[in-house]
């Protein structure tokens, strides 16, 4: 027995040591996942698995903040796969006061659960959001497969657990039989929450799409409602990714002040029965974004050529004059507004040459009409925007790929969004690979091997285990590789394509 003398060094030694199991745990996945173990277990000893004293110090211990400070943190993505506790901690570490408090805890001088926690932050960042929802996204995907390929087994997942799916995996190996509809339903809904959540992450950080971001957190809040009634069927405790998305739903409706009418209240739960026709109707809603993406794309880069046309006009290059008509007649059926800004601006010095020739397109009197009316001053120049810094990192990572070929590793191939990023770096075709379970990773060395190949990217959201491979072929044939952490954003690929191959792409030789 402790005397009270001894209860300072012991209150000093406990504190120390959980400060440093912190910093450890900040940086380390694998550590995060062991306390939640310990944490498990202590609750099984305990006999009370609601436990809120364990619950909150495990908390302090794997987030650093007392439970309930902050939203669980998203997952880390280590060599393409989810993991359900690795998380990146976006809020501060924990306090000197945290850290004496769990001391005291356990020396006995004070419950966790008496103090008082700080409210949720009313407003979830864009950018760390959009990574919530990627992870959030190869979370229920990891699901799906793990569901799939166990139920193909007879319940045994070649794949192996992940600490995404190990309460899943228990349950398939008592069920996989018997409840065998039950985890298909399951598993379908996880399909379209990973689909809505993907999306979702693409769009959040993108004001062009603002618009619909409604119907995709309708969509959303939908999906994770249908998973949590299909985990209810199996499984008596809710699924730690369907929880994690609806607190961000929860979160981002405040902030966007959307009003959801359904499927965020108990008792008003969407039925997982229905996945495919939801499955339907979540297909159809990310086609409408990836065509408003490559308009959007398309227009600025047709915005690019008539930049480009008009001071070769400038210079003296007549014959580029026809050339800058087309762009402009273009630009107008593309959907862009006669009297845009960025249009007014070019065309300001070359408005007498456009009012003659006006009379050849309809496109071109529109034009010269807003010009009119935009009284008898140019339109003043405006600073380089986020956005046109961007483009030009674009071009610059265009310059290194034109007339090449890319091979692109991971994930489903989408023809728009293969179409967009074919034209937004003049290549000469995008090879998009698919990484299916138990495919060989075999089937992507010919395609690395060409000569046309400039780069490699390789998506590891998507990539399955046997591409760890892909490096050795790289290597093989002097093909830079690049790692894509998320998502298909042309400004993200050109981002990472130039911070990890520009200097190999700058000297490697154009295939004719």
């Amino acid at each position: 027995m402790l005397t009270e003398e001894h209860q300072p060094d012991l209150t000093g030694a406990i504190q120390a040591v959980i400060a440093a199991l912190q910093r450890q745990a900040r940086n380390d996945g694998e550590l995060r996942h062991h306390l939640r173990v310990l944490g498990a277990a202590l609750l099984s000893i305990a006999g009370d698995s609601d436990d809120a004293d364990t619950n909150a110090l495990v908390e302090i211990i794997v987030n650093g903040k007392r439970s309930g400070s902050s939203e669980s943190q998203t997952e880390d993505v280590a060599d393409g796969r989810a993991t359900a506790d690795a998380n990146v901690p976006v809020l501060p570490p924990a306090t000197d006061d945290d850290l004496k408090l769990l001391a005291a805890h356990f020396a006995g001088q004070l419950d966790v659960t008496d103090q008082p926690v700080s409210a949720l932050p009313s407003t979830p960042s864009d950018q760390g959001g959009a990574i919530q929802l990627a992870e959030l996204s190869d979370c229920f995907q990891a699901k799906v497969m793990h569901i799939r390929q166990s139920l193909g087994s007879l319940g045994k997942n070649p794949l192996g657990s992940s600490p995404c799916t190990q309460w899943i995996d228990a349950k398939l190996k008592q069920s996989a039989q018997s409840q065998q509809d039950d985890w298909e339903v399951l598993a379908g809904s996880c399909e379209v929450a990973a689909l809505v959540a993907d999306a979702l992450s693409e769009m959040v950080n993108n004001a062009a799409l603002k618009k619909h971001l409604p119907e995709g957190l309708l969509l959303a809040a939908e999906a994770q409602s249908a998973v949590a009634a299909a985990v209810q069927r199996l499984h008596k405790k809710p699924d730690p990714a369907q929880e994690r998305f609806f607190r961000w739903l929860r979160q981002r409706t405040e902030a966007e002040q959307v009003y959801l009418p359904r499927y965020m209240r108990r008792g008003d739960t969407a039925d997982p029965n229905q996945w495919q026709e939801r499955l339907v109707r979540v297909q159809a809603w990310r086609e409408t974004l990836e065509r408003e993406i490559y308009r959007r794309r398309h227009e600025r880069k047709l915005f690019g050529k008539l930049r480009y046309q008009l001071s070769q006009v400038d210079s003296g290059a007549a014959d580029q004059w026809p050339r800058a008509l087309q762009t402009i007649s273009a630009l107008i059926d593309l959907g862009v507004p006669p009297s845009h800004r960025m249009l007014r601006q070019l065309l300001w010095p070359f408005r007498d040459q456009l009012n003659v020739a006006s009379a050849e397109a309809r496109q071109l009197a529109w034009v010269a009409r807003e010009l009119a009316r935009a009284a008898t001053s140019p339109v003043d120049a405006e600073p380089l925007s986020p956005g046109d810094r961007d483009e030009k990192l674009v071009e610059q990572v265009a310059d290194l790929l034109r007339n090449t070929s890319v091979v692109l590793i991971g994930g489903d191939e989408r023809p728009l969004v293969r179409q967009t990023i074919e034209e937004a770096f003049d290549l000469r075709e995008l090879i998009w690979c698919d990484t299916r379970p138990h495919r060989s990773h075999l089937v992507v060395e010919p395609f690395i091997a060409r000569a046309e190949v400039s780069v490699v990217l390789l998506a590891i959201r998507w990539a399955s285990h046997g591409l760890g491979a892909v490096r050795e072929f790289c290597e093989r044939y002097n093909k830079p590789l690049v790692r894509l952490p998320a998502g298909y954003s042309i400004n993200q690929i050109a981002h990472h394509i130039w911070e990890q191959a520009s200097e190999r792409l700058s000297v490697l030789p154009k295939s004719s």
